[in-house]
């Protein structure tokens, strides 16, 4: 074999190991990229499995937080009063009680009053705010006791002039208004029996008449 032979079978072998260097060096590359790399095949039913694992624990878990966020949630209670609504309920209350109070107090002296009238002449003198209280709760029976009222009766049969026109208006304006009850056919011994209409029929037949 001659010289150029052999340097031909040379060359043709350096291109074949370059070109076979290249094919490899081509076929790494396109391992090496990310884009190109292939897809893993995976079971399906393996998925499934998987799925069938994880997702009744992430129910639970969800119910769990459910049930702790309705039992931990407070029950709305009734609103708490302000402090100015506490005051002004306070005041309200001793203000009423202030006033009945009161209303005791002129009672017992109004009682007093009479009742010195009857048994204690000698240390009774006229006064005109007795004498118009007893005028305005004659009809009363919790201020005026039954035990009183004959007594207080006794003491206005002598009564003359304004303090007689005012006892006979109000006795009447009482009397007018049970027989309008009985007008629109109510119980008439339910109406009649009333301690106000029977105290407002005494006291008009005790005062005097006019002359």
């Amino acid at each position: 074999m001659d010289v150029d032979e052999k340097s031909h079978k040379k060359e043709a072998g350096r291109k074949k190991r370059r070109r076979s260097n290249k094919e490899e060096q081509v076929v790494e590359d396109q391992e090496s990229k990310p884009g190109k790399r292939k897809k893993t095949v995976t079971d399906p039913a393996s998925e499934v499995d998987s799925k069938e694992l994880t997702s009744p624990n992430k129910e639970i878990e969800d119910d769990d937080e459910a049930g702790v966020s309705t039992e931990e949630s407070p029950a709305k209670g009734p609103k708490k009063p302000s402090k100015r609504q506490i005051k002004k309920e306070k005041l309200e209350r001793k203000i009423a009680e202030q006033k009945e109070s009161s209303k005791l107090e002129a009672a017992q002296k109004a009682i007093t009053y009479v009742s010195k009238w009857k048994h204690a002449k000698s240390d009774w003198k006229f006064e005109k705010l007795r004498q118009i209280w007893l005028m305005d709760h004659l009809l009363d029976d919790n201020l005026v006791p039954d035990s009183i009222f004959p007594i207080a009766l006794e003491y206005f049969e002598g009564c003359k002039g304004m303090a007689r026109q005012q006892l006979v208006k109000k006795m009447m304006e009482v009397i007018k208004k049970v027989e309008e009850q009985l007008a629109s056919n109510e119980d008439e011994t339910e109406v009649t029996a009333t301690s106000e209409y029977s105290r407002a029929r005494q006291i008009l037949q005790a005062l005097p008449t006019e002359t």
